[in-house]
């Protein structure tokens, strides 16, 4: 028995239209594209959707995971789909690992045989089976971190902000047609500042409907997936050009990346910390009152060393944010897999928390070729 093409909408769209997917509007919209694209038989590959999906006019960037990381997050979204309200679906929906058309495929049933129960004799033994599965369940189940605790709970989702970067396209220096990064252009807003101060770039330069990531982002999704896997919870991921103010107050929120390219966290973060501050490239202790005023020049550094700043503050709506700050990749991906491994975590609450809940860290980091060397712990405060 096959389903027919009404009965797969309506599996499509009852999974749309679940709890899973609610706050997971890309999710969604993905999935509806994929269907779409696999009933009408065209062979899909990461560069089509990239193209048709994300609306690159250009080659894909290689080391750009928009479509991988995405579709992934769609199959974690349908096995949590299946691992809830959908557990009891019998026609289910699947994206196989390596493939990216929609495949649909029947539960196997199980037989279950009904048998009378003698409850007064069964009773002491479920009673002992109870507590031997408690004991086995409380001592392999891990306890989620107390810096995570919020975010690896049920009361807010989790987004995972990439700070990717803001580009155009136009010429290049060879004659050639390319994508140009410029520091001091973070928006569509200030490119069009720019072209009004400049009008002769007005036929040569246009904002580019794709961004750029660093493989920052691959390997700091990958080290929050193992965590948040290893406690069963899920996160959405999302692009820090691609996102406003309201969506990063949607729940509890991770950023990965740098300051300088302006970013929507350093309002958050100069709002959430009560003894710090980002402006530019500098970060600004005040009004500690045991601590000194002092300045760091967080951009003053090269490709092999480099400060990073980590900060956990309170957000609206009882949710928090966790930000990883430093402008090359080392800085980020040293301090992603500090506060993600469970020793450092360990160390780190009982050294420094304590009473506390909130705090910002600054580390000084090395390494090479974008891969941490070392990574020294300069100072914390807790607030």
């Amino acid at each position: 028995m096959q389903l027919n093409l009404r009965q797969k909408r309506d599996t499509v769209t009852k999974i749309k239209n679940s709890n899973t997917f609610q706050n997971a509007p890309t999710s969604i919209a993905l999935l509806q594209y994929l269907f779409e694209q696999t009933l009408n038989g065209i062979r899909l590959k990461e560069s089509i959707i990239d193209i048709e999906f994300f609306g690159n006019k250009l080659d894909s960037e290689k080391n750009n995971p928009r479509v991988r990381v995405n579709v992934y997050n769609l199959r974690k979204k349908l096995i949590s789909y299946y691992e809830n309200e959908g557990i009891n679906d019998i026609w289910r929906l699947t994206i196989d690992k390596g493939q990216y058309h929609v495949r649909f495929y029947k539960k196997e049933s199980q037989n279950i045989f009904h048998k009378k129960i003698n409850w007064p004799k069964i009773l002491p033994y479920l009673g002992l089976l109870s507590a031997i599965v408690l004991i086995i369940y409380t001592n392999t189940t891990p306890k989620a971190p107390i810096i995570w605790n919020n975010f690896l709970s049920n009361n807010s989702p989790t987004n995972l902000f990439i700070g990717d970067h803001f580009g155009a396209t136009g010429k290049t220096i060879t004659n050639g047609t390319g994508w140009t990064r410029d520091f001091d252009i973070n928006s569509i807003t200030e490119f069009y500042e720019l072209i009004e101060k400049n009008p002769e770039l007005k036929n040569t330069l246009k904002p580019s409907n794709y961004s750029y990531t660093t493989r920052m982002a691959a390997l700091a999704t990958q080290k929050f997936q193992q965590l948040f896997q290893k406690h069963k919870k899920t996160f959405n991921i999302r692009f820090s050009t691609q996102t406003s103010i309201s969506e990063i107050k949607e729940g509890n929120a991770i950023y990965v990346g740098p300051t300088k390219n302006k970013n929507q966290f350093i309002h958050f973060f100069n709002t959430g910390n009560p003894y710090f501050k980002i402006t530019g490239n500098t970060l600004t202790l005040s009004n500690h009152p045991k601590l000194e005023d002092n300045q760091i020049e967080i951009n003053n550094s090269t490709h092999d060393e480099e400060f990073a700043v980590v900060s956990k503050y309170p957000s609206t709506n009882n949710t928090e944010h966790i930000v990883f700050f430093s402008q090359h990749d080392i800085g980020v991906s040293a301090t992603v897999e500090y506060f993600t491994n469970i020793d450092s975590l360990k160390s780190f609450r009982n050294s420094y928390l304590k009473d506390s809940k909130y705090f910002t860290a600054i580390f000084k980091v090395k390494g090479q070729d974008r891969t941490n060397t070392s990574i020294d712990l300069v100072s914390v405060i807790v607030f």
